[in-house]
């Protein structure tokens, strides 16, 4: 995005200069009129090496959540949205979200819903985002599904956050041991190597032959060029291919259906879908147009295909909304079950969100039930590892202290 340099000055008389992130001049200039500021001159920076490096950077999840829950104060406070997304981004600190907040805030004042103009950046805003403030505007209760959003997103966050904070240890145990052995493989085995390699290759055992043929392949400049190409082919086929629809459809199925962490991502799918499905009903909106709402964007392809559409087209034609959910055969029996009760007490909103709170707990459980057996697993293969790396050095020499012997 490019950036103008600008002096301006403030209600005060004081002189202020500063620069911004646009889309164009005009949109430049529309945003420093929109803060009461007085343009005295504005130029096009030519190049700024900050925002080069700028553009590798992505906002955080933190910023986001701060973002929202600022948004739900100023919206409560009767501030119009362009008016309260003007003063996040005058207050705004993350020099990624500010460039982002300063173009949605274009987009509502030329016409855009507020929805729209944020998913124009689905690497910022995920779809559960989206569609939640699209509820806010189809209901008019944008303050609070932004209140709802904000708690939604930092249990989201705390959960993430613990993950990675339990991951931590084992990753630098896993990055420490990755680096003791290619410290070994470059700088120890090569000498001896050397030695073992005039003995005869029958005599060796079977470990440091391995050893001597990584090391060999490691030498040889034309298998890393080639295995360096493969690796990038494949990550950038790989990269094209999921944004194809079969592409995005399959790799979404394989995030359902993967050993252990698939069963996590169903569950978080199934408390997203209850959380998203209990607000819409609780601010009025019929089941059909919440469906409708989690089609137009479902994070997960798979679920959007498969399970959502089927939902919303047998529950059109008018079936009963548990029978539909346990005949898909992706949702637990507890979930109809307390969907079948939620639709015989009129109360399908509150079970809706019950349902959603247990699987986050849920959630939460096999998480730590997971992290808690990484750590001895990653423990006992690096064992294993190292054990042959030390056979294959040893058993030779062993061999040839026994010769000489």
């Amino acid at each position: 995005m490019p950036t103008y340099k600008y002096q301006a000055q403030l209600r005060d008389g004081r002189l202020v200069t500063d620069t911004i992130e646009a889309i164009n001049l005009n949109f430049a200039i529309d945003t420093l009129m929109g803060q009461k500021l007085k343009i005295i001159e504005i130029t096009p920076v030519r190049f700024d090496l900050s925002k080069l490096f700028a553009r590798f950077g992505k906002v955080k999840r933190e910023s986001i959540v701060m973002m929202t829950r600022r948004l739900t104060t100023l919206l409560r406070s009767a501030l119009p949205l362009d008016r309260s997304l003007t003063v996040l981004y005058e207050q705004e600190e993350d020099k990624h979200l500010k460039p982002i907040l300063s173009a949605i805030i274009h987009d509502i004042r030329v016409g855009s819903s507020f929805s729209w103009a944020i998913s124009k950046y689905p690497e910022t805003f995920d779809p559960i985002y989206i569609s939640m403030i699209k509820v806010g505007e189809t209901t008019g209760d944008m303050g609070g599904l932004c209140d709802r959003l904000a708690t939604f997103l930092e249990r989201d966050l705390a959960i993430r956050n613990k993950a990675r904070s339990a991951l931590s240890y084992p990753i630098f145990i896993l990055a420490l041991a990755i680096c003791i052995i290619i410290g070994i493989f470059v700088f120890v085995f090569p000498p001896l190597l050397e030695t073992f390699s005039q003995m005869s290759t029958d005599s060796l055992p079977l470990p440091t032959r391995i050893m001597i043929t990584v090391v060999n392949m490691g030498k040889n400049p034309y298998v890393l060029v080639g295995l360096g190409l493969a690796i990038m082919y494949y990550v950038i086929y790989f990269r094209d291919y999921i944004k194809t629809p079969a592409g995005r459809y399959a790799y979404d199925r394989i995030k359902i259906t993967a050993p252990i962490f698939g069963n996590i991502n169903k569950k978080m799918l199934v408390a997203n879908f209850c959380r998203v499905m209990g607000t819409l009903l609780s601010t009025g909106v019929p089941m059909t147009q919440g469906l409708e709402v989690l089609m137009d964007f479902a994070e997960n392809e798979y679920f959007r295909l498969s399970i959502v559409t089927p939902l919303y087209e047998s529950i059109k034609d008018g079936q009963s909304v548990s029978k539909v959910v346990q005949e898909s055969g992706f949702f637990p029996q507890m979930v109809s079950n307390m969907m079948a009760v939620g639709e015989n007490t009129g109360e399908m909103p509150s079970m809706l969100m019950r349902i959603s709170e247990f699987y986050d707990k849920e959630v939460a459980y096999t998480l730590e039930s997971l992290l808690t057996l990484i750590e001895p697993i990653m423990i006992g293969t690096l064992g294993v590892g190292v054990c042959i790396v030390l056979l294959s050095v040893f058993l030779p020499l062993y061999s040839m202290i026994m010769n000489m012997s």
